[in-house]
């Protein structure tokens, strides 16, 4: 799906309502999927947003980890995970519109 996000947070740090909209916001397609992960030795829901405009997929955000939905309301949802930024896990959630 189409959509709109904006992180809530950035490396960690959770960011004000001026913060987020200071902040141009990634537009690409939203896909939920589960995927091994053999590093952590397990499987986990990710969330990724990736590029629509290019023939190859290109991540526009940093993939969430153990992803989930907290709240779906008609074309607005909220998806918290884990992000991995040169190898340090961030709690992450995004603020996603669907277009």
């Amino acid at each position: 799906m189409r959509v709109e996000v904006r992180p809530m947070s950035l490396q960690g740090k959770v960011l004000n309502k001026p913060e987020r909209e200071a902040l141009a916001p990634a537009r690409g397609r939203l896909k939920l999927f589960e995927n091994r992960i053999h590093a952590l030795g397990r499987s986990v829901r990710v969330a990724q947003v990736l590029s629509i405009t290019a023939d190859a997929e290109t991540a526009l955000l940093p993939e969430l980890l153990d992803a989930e939905v907290l709240f779906l309301d008609d074309d607005i949802l909220r998806v918290r995970g884990i992000e991995m930024i040169n190898g340090v896990a961030f709690g992450q959630t995004w603020h996603v519109t669907v277009l």
